[in-house]
């Protein structure tokens, strides 16, 4: 019985990690559209145990939409590591913001948010050498 268990174990497909890129370009339009619940669902379980995390989070999603307004182009996308972890920096075009903004997300090995971080594209954070 244990080695049909074995056998059948085996077989199985390996898990499939998220696609890093859609899980990002969802994360984004989350921020984008207010989603704030959505968001705090996609961190990890000890991030959410922080009282203050929703707080964060609507406070990120209201300062976008106060400084920059909506995003109107797409410049890059792309993924970098910083300080060893990945991220998707996502550089664009808004209506309110006289130059391109840098929207970054840490992306966790199994796809939850390990961060965000906005700001000019002239200010972006250095990135670990290649």
């Amino acid at each position: 019985m244990h080695l049909v268990f074995l056998a059948l174990l085996l077989q199985a497909p390996p898990a499939q990690r998220p696609d890093s890129l859609a899980l990002a370009r969802q994360y984004t339009v989350w921020l984008y559209t207010g989603q704030v619940d959505s968001l705090f669902a996609h961190h990890p379980a000890e991030a959410q145990r922080d009282t203050t995390l929703r707080q964060r989070i609507r406070g990120s999603v209201d300062q976008l939409a106060l400084r920059a307004g909506t995003e109107t182009a797409v410049i890059e996308e792309k993924f970098v590591k910083r300080n060893g972890r990945t991220q998707y920096w996502r550089t664009a075009k808004f209506s309110d913001f006289g130059e391109p903004l840098l929207v970054r997300w840490v992306l966790n090995p199994d796809g939850t948010i390990g961060g965000i971080g906005m700001g000019p594209l002239s200010q972006a954070p250095p990135i670990d050498p290649q």
